[in-house]
């Protein structure tokens, strides 16, 4: 999932589920965002009061009007009865009308498919924003989307969107096809060139690479080995596009693997151990025998901004960590930064001081 992305505000949005939001004692899924001037983290709004699990968030690139300046707000999370919500905020309405507020858009795996039934989805899934090419069937924008369901099938839905400026945004998901039966935990997207699109999915014995060319079948192409899922990817160079690197998990740490082609052809299709890692502050997360982790990773990391004024120039993430030795589950929420300048990371600032229960 993508809990994190950058914005044409200029600013850093996040979705984080946590209980104890306003003195709630239940989980909700919620709205932050950083401020690009003060560079402080504020709460915006709760999304959803019945997340089971982690969001993902987007800002759409379609618009619902040819006079938009900035594009809504998409967010997909997993909610009771194993349904994929998609929540929009209309970034059109005004702050003050007091209809400035998520709304529920669809329900991605809605119904039952005529092959495997009524999908039910155990984990959090991605979404994944891709411009369509000249040549495919249909202009305009698609939101991807990959689904694991309790069966371990890794199914893949599209929600399509012309982008011819019509007032009213179409939310209509529709299944595309099965990625792979086996699936561990969520899958992650990314975008290998304009019309390549790539899966990430956690198997049994590592982490499964699968690739879809325009509008035709999943094919698995290679593997990150000495890897458990899920991943979360971001290009260190945002000029060298096909440079994409992955952090993983490996034997309790968070690892660094680079698809980096080499001079040695029989690897240059492998995911490697990457030259430059995280520091030892973010690789291993400590944490006592009463913090209790739950899955996914707990690390969201987005690439480089290829936006020159008011957006960051560094790779930025936002990190789960334990804190404190007592018996209490406690966490924290810090934004971290990798200097473009240094490759260095270092702590920006605080999004959560403390919560109890690891957020997801």
């Amino acid at each position: 999932m993508n809990r994190l992305c950058q914005s044409s505000y200029g600013s850093l949005e996040a979705v984080i589920n946590f209980a104890g939001c306003d003195g709630n004692p239940e989980r909700q899924l919620v709205h932050f965002y950083r401020d690009r001037i003060s560079g402080t983290w504020s709460k915006v709004d709760v999304i959803s009061t019945k997340p089971s699990s982690g969001g993902s968030i987007i800002q759409n690139c379609a618009k619902r009007d040819r006079h938009q300046n900035h594009g809504d707000f998409e967010v997909l999370v997993l909610e009771e009865d194993g349904l994929m919500k998609h929540y929009t905020r209309d970034n059109t309405v005004s702050v003050d009308s007091g209809d400035y507020a998520w709304k529920l858009s669809a329900v991605v795996n809605e119904g039952l498919h005529p092959q495997y039934g009524q999908v039910v989805v155990c984990d959090a899934a991605p979404l994944y924003q891709m411009k369509l090419s000249t040549n495919s069937p249909s202009q305009g924008y698609s939101m991807e989307t990959v689904l694991l369901a309790k069966t371990g099938d890794a199914l893949n839905y599209r929600c399509h969107q012309s982008s011819d400026g019509e007032k009213q945004i179409r939310y209509h998901w529709k299944f595309v096809s099965r990625i792979m039966k086996g699936a561990t935990g969520p899958v992650c997207l990314y975008q290998d060139s304009n019309d390549d699109l790539r899966a990430l999915v956690p198997v049994s014995d590592g982490i499964a690479e699968f690739n879809r060319w325009g509008f035709g079948t999943w094919n698995r192409i290679r593997s990150i080995e000495n890897a458990s899922g899920p991943a979360c990817t971001y290009r260190p160079n945002p000029s060298d596009i096909s440079l994409v690197h992955a952090v993983v998990r490996h034997e309790g740490n968070l690892s660094v693997k680079t698809n980096m082609r080499t001079e040695n052809k029989a690897s240059q299709r492998l995911w490697l151990d990457c030259s430059v890692q995280l520091p030892p502050s973010l690789e291993k997360l400590y944490r006592s025998d009463h913090h209790k982790e739950g899955g996914g990773i707990p690390m969201a990391i987005i690439s480089q901004s290829t936006f020159a004024l008011g957006h960051s120039p560094n790779v930025e993430a936002i990190v789960f960590h334990p804190c404190g030795t007592g018996w209490q589950d406690r966490w924290m929420v810090l934004h971290w930064s990798c200097l473009a300048a240094t490759s260095e990371w270092m702590v920006s600032g605080v999004v959560l001081a403390e919560v109890k229960g690891m957020p997801m």
